[in-house]
């Protein structure tokens, strides 16, 4: 008898999910744009999240079921930004373009900015993520006249 009631409630642990990722789809993969892309240091949320596709608002499931007029997902990196509404921001961390190689070596430069950039292979930079290269985060950037990016490498410096 003990062994019975060892195995069904070995069996009632398996099916109960461990984690918020293993019941819903990831948010930031499944669905363009409703992430923000960040630096590689950012909070980890690992929720569960109501996303409105109407209004692309993102807020925590809690219990009960989605709204009507959201779908459910998971999100690994965020943080909630309004803890009265459950509002979320959900982000997409990205590898340091310098530890990838894709900076230069500093020199002063006007307007240095942050930029999430997108790669193509062995090509220019683009600041954002549209041209279906490998995104990185740019810490010291300026974007050219051509509408590429530079990124600096201001550990150099």
């Amino acid at each position: 008898m003990h062994r019975t009631v060892l195995t069904l409630l070995a069996l009632a642990l398996i099916a109960i999910p461990l984690t918020a990722d293993a019941e819903y789809r990831h948010l930031c993969t499944s669905v363009p744009g409703a992430c923000e892309y960040s630096p590689a240091v950012v909070p980890k949320l690992l929720a569960d999240v109501c996303y409105s596709p109407a209004s692309s608002v993102i807020t925590l499931k809690g219990t009960a079921p989605c709204p009507s007029g959201t779908n459910t997902y998971t999100v690994i990196y965020g943080e909630v930004v309004d803890p009265q509404t459950g509002a979320v921001d959900a982000y997409v961390p990205l590898d340091d373009a310098c530890a990838a190689g894709r900076c230069v070596d500093y020199v002063p430069h006007d307007d240095p900015q942050e930029y999430p950039m997108c790669c193509e292979n062995g090509g220019p930079c683009w600041p954002g993520g549209g041209c279906g290269g490998i995104h990185y985060w740019c810490h010291d950037g300026v974007c050219n006249e051509d509408g590429t990016v530079t990124c600096y490498n201001a550990e150099l410096v």
